[in-house]
């Protein structure tokens, strides 16, 4: 009989799949167990790793209940990865911080984890017929609107489960998202030991007032491995229920700052990017990428990111970058924001100080996150012109009129200014009635000329640099960028590659664009030297309204 129920145990080991590494990774289901409960210890390595570890160094403070392994196979992108996970149920031998010690597997140390044993889990006794029992809590009973509650279902059975099917909670007005992975174990109640199923909730209150959350029923089948008809589908039906769980929901506190509600039990804001020695130059992008993670808080819930005006520079945000994952019974959420900043000019530029305010549900009270203000000196373009060193500028000889009671002066030397004015004037006249005449006869001068004519060169040229050495060492997503930094300075009005492929005249240029997405998106393999080729002599924009354009509708009322 125990070793039937050491084998559904082991069957049911969870199996943790973490990013593969350079070496094996051990991690526990549970931090903190009572004392009689068991808790599993999963070593995940190489496929061709030794999965068989010397446990001995484990005997001295836990009992090994047994050990199963799976193998699971992914490929991601074309490349094949292999993983083995080794897991080991344990009984703590004694109350307290006990620490699981380093093992060895394939030439290679795992890492040292630690496990808090309280004192004994059995909490009362449970009635002679109850087999299976169905527990649920909720922490904390009293929340804010928004605020995480973590809602923990323990399944207790002390018979062998043929089958079972276990419904999540509900609770009117709050969402209910299942936290992680179930985890399994034993434990004593009453005297009597039981395999335990955990499993973790994120409920997430809507609106104040008492909440009242209803726990799922299961339903199962019950075997007894000494009966032989048990193997042709006889059993006895088993069932449990828990009792509803009541949360008191309070509303957002009058001491929150105005602003985005974020109650979470901790939050970083960071911002990485800056140049380590604070130097930038006029032109060149700078990537900045703004980070806020939070716990307790899922990441729909963070708000957008954004930077203070910058006075100097343009900022064009790029895509947002969200995700969520558990720490421990917890949510967790993340939000990444990027942004490129093109220094205009010269000088200092500032970035000021940002702040995000929060409720710290642990303290209670409202925190601030800050971002200090930050200095970057810019320098000019390269290849702007720079006045010689040494060099005096010729300045204008002025002297008083004695003539002039009122001290007026008469310039003896420098430009003939007043000629320049007028001369400037005429051919302006003169632009403007050839523009009028060719108007009435239905000529396009302005815009049969290349886009580009009306680009500023000086932000055009670094931006162009940029991309180009862009192509040939970053990845798809920076290239893009690169490439709508140095596509909006010429045209302000392209947003999007679509946009840009859109404006370019047929060729090379919109095939190398399509290339780029598909790198990005469908994980196809980038052509950098025909991109480098397509955009080495500029854009090449379509031109509008030219003797090949294709005629428009034909009149409405012909003659």
């Amino acid at each position: 009989m125990r070793r039937v129920i050491l084998a559904f145990f082991l069957m049911c080991v969870p199996v943790v799949v973490l990013a593969q590494a350079s070496g094996p990774t051990a991690s526990l289901d549970r931090t903190t167990i009572g004392a009689g409960e068991t808790v599993t210890l999963n070593i995940e390595g190489a496929d061709d790793a030794d999965p068989s570890p010397d446990l001995a160094p484990l005997m001295q403070d836990f009992v090994v209940l047994g050990t199963s392994t799976s193998h699971n196979l992914s490929i991601i992108n074309g490349r094949r990865e292999a993983h083995t996970v080794l897991g080991v149920a344990l009984r703590p031998r004694r109350e307290g911080r006990l620490t699981i010690p380093s093992l060895v597997i394939g030439g290679q140390r795992t890492q040292p984890l630690s496990v808090e044993v309280s004192a004994s889990a059995d909490t009362g006794a449970v009635p002679a017929e109850k087999s299976v029992v169905l527990e649920g809590k909720a922490d904390p009973a009293q929340v804010y609107v928004g605020q995480q509650i973590d809602y923990t279902l323990r399944l207790y059975f002390a018979v062998n489960l043929a089958d079972g099917q276990l419904g999540d909670p509900s609770a009117e007005g709050a969402e209910v998202r299942r936290v992680g992975q179930d985890a399994n174990f034993q434990t004593v109640r009453g005297g009597r030991r039981f395999n335990v199923v955990e499993r973790h909730y994120a409920i997430f209150p809507q609106r104040a007032g008492a909440l009242s959350i209803q726990p799922p029923a299961f339903q199962g089948t019950a075997v007894d491995p000494t009966d032989a008809n048990a193997f042709f589908g006889a059993g006895s039906p088993v069932n449990a229920v828990a009792e509803p769980s009541s949360i008191q929901v309070r509303a957002r506190p009058t001491a929150a700052a105005s602003g985005a509600w974020i109650p979470a039990r901790e939050l970083k804001l960071a911002l990485d990017g800056v140049p380590p020695d604070g130097k930038a130059r006029v032109g060149q992008p700078l990537t900045l990428t703004m980070r806020l993670d939070a716990t307790g808080m899922p990441f729909e819930a963070l708000p957008a990111l954004s930077l203070p005006t910058l006075d100097g520079a343009d900022v064009y945000p790029d895509k947002a970058v969200t995700g969520g994952g558990v720490s421990g019974p917890w949510i967790t959420g993340h939000r990444q924001q990027g942004f490129a900043v093109v220094p205009t000019r010269p000088g200092t530029l500032h970035i000021p100080e940002t702040t995000l305010h929060w409720w710290n549900v642990v303290t209670d009270k409202a925190e601030v996150a800050t971002l200090p203000a930050r200095d970057i000196e810019v320098a000019p373009a390269s290849g702007a012109a720079v006045a010689a060193a040494g060099t005096t500028p010729v300045a204008q000889t002025v002297r008083p009129d004695a003539s002039s009671a009122a001290g007026s002066t008469v310039v003896e030397a420098g430009l003939p200014w007043r000629w320049l004015f007028f001369g400037a004037l005429a051919l302006w006249l003169v632009t403007v009635g050839i523009w009028v005449i060719l108007r009435r006869r239905g000529g396009v001068i302005a815009a049969a000329r290349p886009a580009e004519a009306t680009a500023p060169a000086t932000r055009e040229g670094p931006a162009r640099e940029v991309f180009l050495k862009s192509v040939d060492a970053d990845e798809p997503a920076a290239i893009e960028r690169n490439l709508l930094i140095w596509a909006r300075a010429v045209q302000p009005s392209i947003r999007s590659l679509g946009a840009l492929s859109t404006a370019l005249a047929p060729g090379s240029q919109p095939v190398a664009i399509a290339g780029l997405q598909r790198a990005r998106f469908a994980g196809g393999t980038l052509d950098r030297s025909a991109l480098r080729t397509a955009f080495a002599k500029g854009f090449v924009w379509k031109s509008v309204g030219g003797a090949g354009d294709t005629p428009g509708l034909p009149p409405l009322y012909p003659r």
